[in-house]
């Protein structure tokens, strides 16, 4: 079966698998040929949801001002923007222990961050497809990196204390097809002044506030 991960299969430090939420049938039309003309018939597809939490999930952040300090294991996760003092987080999951079939596709992936200071800038997610880790990765090395040179989601978070939930079904259905996605760097693409988001990170004390993702899928 095919490992679908997000992280390496070796991961830095140890992750408990997420577990599946649910499992079911649902059926579908499809199209075929006969002899004598085209017919349309049902097929079953095997649908299933698997969340995830800050178990199976690594968060870190680089800052501009010192290229070789790691941030591993920080309570909240720093995204600033601006040309100097830049800040740019790191945030990726591990959904092997989804068991995912090898003809599975993400109906629907979805990721819940909780701000906790919120400036009214776009925070976009460019998704990195080399590996990383939380307790080696600094400024310097964000440059050794394979990042996509274009974000494929943002959000824009107003409210202090408040979870906001991200789209990103198309990079995880491209992941666990081709197994390349190493989660996303996180960075403020709102011109003007330098001002600083934070993210509750995995590290949070508080459980409902770390990272999760949601993941549908079917094969």
């Amino acid at each position: 079966m095919r490992r679908f991960r997000l992280t390496p299969l070796r991961l830095a430090a140890a992750v408990v698998a997420g577990s599946v939420a649910c499992t079911g049938v649902a059926y579908a039309a499809s199209l075929g040929i006969a002899s004598s003309g085209l017919y349309a018939w049902s097929q079953a597809l095997t649908k299933g949801s698997c969340n995830q939490t800050s178990t199976t999930e690594s968060d870190t952040f680089v800052q501009q001002s010192n290229g070789t300090k790691t941030n591993a294991g920080q309570q909240q996760l720093s995204i600033t923007g601006g040309t100097t003092g830049q800040q740019f987080a790191f945030i990726r999951f591990d959904l092997s222990g989804c068991s995912l079939p090898t003809t599975a596709g993400a109906d629907s992936a979805v990721l819940t961050l909780y701000v906790t200071n919120a400036k009214s800038h776009t925070i976009s997610f460019y998704p990195v497809y080399s590996s990383w880790s939380p307790a080696t990765l600094n400024w310097n090395g964000v440059s050794g990196l394979t990042i996509a040179a274009t974000a494929t989601a943002s959000f824009t978070p107003t409210t202090n204390n408040t979870a906001y939930t991200i789209p990103v079904t198309g990079d995880v259905d491209a992941a666990i097809k081709a197994g390349t996605l190493w989660g996303w760097e996180l960075k403020d693409t709102t011109s003007g002044g330098a001002q600083t988001t934070q993210i509750a990170g995995a590290a949070i004390s508080q459980a409902a506030e770390r990272p999760s993702m949601t993941l549908s899928y079917e094969k």
